[in-house]
């Protein structure tokens, strides 16, 4: 799912307001601990006493138009797990449960339930024995669909309708984290997968979109149409999805693509399409630069993208069936290209790959974001190429493309996030009472997430990262993970022991902020010493340790030449002496974002101008113009006025005049 910090304001605004109020408790100190009882109140997954094999649901919709119910049977396919079991118990929220029967053999019997606190417990006689499957069979009744984005909501036509699509309701489904409890009974955790089937009977004016292919659809003599769409590879029942309403479809992929073989129409308002096919036109480039980037083709029947009303997020990675946001409807290639590869990328490190629970959600979103900037990375090879650029042009786009994405989930993490332990929990943590709440946490999963994720490829270099998230993943396909599961992928082919490194930006939250102090002793041309001093800023005592990190920093020379230095350290502060041949004409702390932390460098103002004109990376060169920005010196505004428009946006600077044209 991807957040809405990705969006213009006003839809930022907009979703802000649909979002439901969601408990904080998780950033209150002692949010997790109840004083009056001493219960532990963290998050831990649900046992599974069951492998659910196959879902059968079926979905009745009398009347889209003027009556938003619904009937369901769902027909679970089960056998037990460890030992023989009496009950099965499912996740069934505001649903009216009006029969339940058991399958066996060839003979179907009513089975006694209870229905209480949105549990249904169903007693199985006798008890269902190791090594036997069955079929449990569920009548259940929606009496009111939801408003509010989460389940399955009905949304009403518009008042000022635009187009023919909303002049009449529309239907959509939203299951993460815990919501498909909200329309179909279910083991509503992502630590169980099964195959599905969904057949929905409806008007037959309206389609209808869901995971998988479509294998049937029948008009029936009353008027309306049965659909049947069939999910054969196992996924999470979050992941589980229908739409309903009137779209124009337009294929944007096809035999002349970049990935012909796979289906991937987009579901799009009617009157929209000629938009939609310039916005999501690269989707089959993405596709198959993802196969080859996990070494994994694409694993499901097809990828439909589909653009509903009252979506409360932005979009979301359905299994083979992404939904996007409204606003999806009337936005431009450059507004949607990160939304499209996110949830793209969800379709391996999200779906083929499920966090085991909630707890572990980065691996899902973390990994989401870091395609963003591998996919803008790629596009900016692809267009590089075609002007026909040189292979040394062609790197460079890459790195500034790459460089810039991944930069803003830096910038998010140094501006917002004061974490501390033991108080706050930390990116991979079990520290919520509500699943919600950790979509939104300080350690974001989006932005620490992909943080997380370039300094290991930083760490590690290009090829064994990848060759350790291609291991990660054939693994552990159609499984479910944690983060110890990524981890051990990454040592077994790099030979390094990781645990420090995730213990601190993993398991600790917060970041590192350093004060870092650049002093040359020596002639201004000639040999001399280049001191540096680091101090941790951040909070720091027995629960919060100082960082050990290596600091990059880069030195350039009047000549040309540069060379990277390090400061190696896991003290509060760190003393190095560097002896130089020449005066640094720069030196730049962490121009590659090796280490998630916040910086004030104080060094001379010629290194400033310096970095600002020639930095080696994007990020060096924003940094930079923040700092100038600060600064009341004129050399900073005539630098910043002759600066690059782009690192000035990124910095959120405006262009500023030239001192002589005030």
């Amino acid at each position: 799912m991807i957040r809405p910090s990705r969006f213009p304001l006003f839809v930022i605004l907009l979703l802000v307001a649909l979002v439901p109020a969601v408990a904080t408790a998780q950033e209150t100190p002692g949010s997790v601990f109840d004083p009056a009882t001493g219960r532990d109140l963290s998050a831990w997954p649900p046992d599974r006493h069951f492998d659910h094999l196959h879902m059968l649901l079926e979905l009745d919709l009398p009347d889209v138009v003027n009556q938003p119910t619904a009937t369901g049977r769902v027909t679970l396919t089960v056998t037990p797990l460890g030992r023989e079991r009496g009950t099965l118990v499912l996740n069934a929220e505001g649903l009216r449960i009006d029969s339940v029967a058991v399958a066996r053999g060839t003979a179907t019997r009513p089975a006694a339930f209870t229905h209480a606190d949105d549990l249904l417990t169903i007693t199985l006689t006798p008890p269902a024995k190791l090594g036997e499957t069955f079929k449990v069979v569920v009548d259940y009744a929606i009496e009111q669909l939801r408003f509010d984005g989460t389940g399955l909501t009905w949304s009403p036509p518009t008042r000022r309708p635009s187009n023919p699509s909303e002049e009449v309701p529309m239907l959509h489904t939203q299951g993460q984290p815990e919501y498909a409890r909200r329309w179909f009974p279910c083991h509503d955790s992502p630590n169980e997968r099964l195959a599905t089937e969904l057949v929905v009977t409806v008007d037959s004016d309206f389609q209808t979109i869901s995971n998988g292919r479509l294998i049937d659809r029948q008009k029936r003599a009353d008027g309306r149409t049965r659909w049947h769409w069939k999910q054969d590879l196992p996924h999470a029942n979050y992941l589980v999805s229908i739409v309903v309403g009137k779209f124009d479809v337009v294929e944007v992929g096809g035999p002349q693509s970049a990935r012909p073989g796979l289906d991937m129409p987009v579901y799009t308002p009617i009157g929209t399409a000629t938009n939609a096919a310039r916005a999501f036109a690269r989707t089959p480039e993405m596709v198959a630069f993802f196969e080859r980037y996990f070494d994994e083709p694409y694993p499901w029947d097809k990828y439909a993208q589909t653009i509903v009303r009252g979506f409360q997020a932005g979009a979301m990675e359905n299994t083979s069936a992404s939904t996007f946001n409204a606003f999806a409807a009337a936005a431009g290639r450059d507004a949607l290209e990160d939304i499209i590869a996110h949830e793209l990328v969800h379709q391996w490190t999200g779906n083929l790959l499920t966090c085991k629970s909630w707890a572990h959600l980065w691996l899902n979103e973390g990994w989401a974001s870091m395609g963003e900037a591998l996919w803008a990375e790629e596009a900016a090879r692809i267009d590089a190429v075609a002007r026909g650029a040189t292979p040394e042009a062609t790197d460079a786009a890459m790195r500034r493309a790459y460089h810039r994405a991944i930069h803003g989930s830096f910038v998010g993490q140094r501006g917002g996030n004061r974490a501390t332990a033991p108080d706050m929990p930390a990116l991979a943590s079990n520290r919520y009472i509500d699943p919600e709440t950790n979509f939104m946490k300080l350690d974001n999963p989006y932005g620490k997430g992909a943080c997380v994720l370039h300094m290991l490829r930083a760490r590690l270099g290009d090829p064994i990262f990848l060759e350790g998230v291609r291991l990660y993943i054939k693994r552990h396909r159609f499984g479910e993970v944690e983060t110890d599961d990524f981890r051990k992928a990454l040592e077994d082919v790099s030979g390094q022991s990781l645990e420090r490194f995730f213990e601190q930006w993993v398991y600790r939250p917060g970041i590192a902020r350093f004060n870092v102090d650049l002093a040359w002793t020596g002639p201004d041309e000639g040999p001399g010493t280049l001191t540096v001093r680091a101090e941790q800023a951040q909070h720091i005592d027995a629960d919060n340790p100082a960082y050990a990190v290596t600091l990059p920093i880069y030195l350039s020379f009047p000549d040309g030449s540069g060379d990277y230095y390090y400061l190696v350290t896991d003290e509060r502060v760190a003393l190095a002496a560097f002896e130089l041949h020449a005066r640094p004409a720069d030196a730049v702390v962490d121009p590659g974002l090796h280490v998630l932390a916040d910086y004030a460098v104080t060094k001379p103002f010629a290194w400033w101008l310096r970095q600002l004109e020639s930095g080696p990376t994007f990020a060096a060169q924003v940094q930079a113009a923040e700092h100038l920005a600060a600064s009341n010196d004129p050399r900073a505004l005539a630098a910043l006025a002759a600066a690059d428009p782009e690192v000035l946006a990124v910095a959120e600077l405006a262009h500023p005049q030239p001192a002589a044209a005030r």
